[in-house]
């Protein structure tokens, strides 16, 4: 029997929840043999890959890479991509993997002048995915409903680093106006000097775990509003993968405005959006009072994700893209 062609990802595999597992299963679901190495904690067993001959390598934050490994990948004929899924602005060692690459797919169109800016001619903007296999779409129990249920919800890191300071301001006016709020991630910090915010109402409000695939599915089926507040709203179409991921599950989404989110999603028929504390409260109490609403751009959200935004269509996209740039004929 033929060996399937394959592709090398160079991603994070350690935790289930990593996004290197989607990507894997989209690829094999699309006919190719995924060749995963956790980076960097795998990154020694990068030549015997390498041997194997993989029609493609994919990288995403590159940790623990060298211009040399790109170099090594690149003298068998194998051509490098970086898939870089984070919104921040670059740094040195993006800027030299990006260089070095065949070509530099960013989830942050917003940036891609600074790319340029920086050397990397090749660049294109690629966003995240919804990966549905991975979450569970069965009926939530009573016991569910109590446990994950709440008027307004919020997945991800807290705490009390500055750069989780607007999500906390954010969260303080939800409940301040009196809505019921649970939030969910990694277990509060019990340090010394994370002793005002274990005290506050926010970390009262704490759901009890880190929630991904089958619990982050409950949470976004059973909140009646799901929040989120990306990094950069001004950067154009810079959402996290977040938005995908709860859409797709089913959620009603209500985050803050990015530059061009109506181009991926509709404000008020497939997602909702706000440009203020007060704009949120404002459509928070409206869409926890009208359920028809609510259910109708959750559904419609969910549609167009399973249709649009999947990681089999982020690859048909990206090899597409390479395909037109002359650097494989896939």
């Amino acid at each position: 029997m033929k060996e399937r062609s394959s592709i090398l990802l160079l991603t994070k595999f350690r935790k289930p929840w990593n996004n290197g597992h989607f990507m894997a299963k989209a690829l094999e679901d699309m006919g190719w043999a995924a060749i995963c190495l956790d980076t960097p904690s795998q990154l020694n067993q990068l030549s015997r890959a390498i041997e194997r001959r993989p029609a493609l390598a994919i990288a995403t934050k590159a940790d623990g890479m060298t211009v040399d490994m790109i170099q090594e990948i690149r003298s068998k004929g194998i051509p490098f991509v970086i898939w870089y899924p984070d919104p921040i602005p670059p740094d040195e060692h993006m800027i030299n993997m990006g260089r070095s690459s065949d070509f530099f797919f960013t989830m942050t169109q917003g940036r891609i002048p600074e790319y340029e800016a920086a050397g990397i001619e090749k660049v294109a903007w690629l966003s995240q995915a919804f990966a549905p296999s991975f979450y569970s779409d069965t009926p939530l129990t009573p016991e569910d409903m109590t446990h994950y249920g709440s008027q307004a919800a919020f997945v991800g890191n807290l705490g009390t680093l500055p750069q989780y300071l607007a999500r906390r301001q954010m969260l303080d006016k939800v409940i301040n106006a009196g809505f019921q709020l649970k939030w969910w991630g990694p277990r509060p910090s019990r340090k010394l000097k994370d002793l005002s915010f274990l005290f506050s109402k926010l970390c009262r409000s704490y759901g009890g775990e880190f929630v991904y695939h089958e619990t982050f599915s409950k949470v976004a089926r059973a909140c009646k509003i799901f929040l989120s507040l990306d990094s950069y709203p001004d950067m154009r179409l810079s959402m996290s993968v977040r938005i995908y991921t709860a859409v797709g599950c089913g959620a009603f989404y209500l985050c803050r405005r990015v530059k061009g989110i109506e181009e991926v999603l509709v404000p008020g028929k497939e997602i909702e959006t706000f440009d203020s504390h007060d704009e949120m409260i404002d459509k928070i109490r409206y869409y926890v009072k009208h359920e028809e609403d609510r259910i109708r751009i959750a559904q419609a959200g969910r549609q167009r994700v399973l249709a649009e935004y999947t990681y089999e269509r982020r690859f048909a996209s990206m090899f597409e893209t390479l395909k037109r740039a002359g650097i494989m004929g896939l």
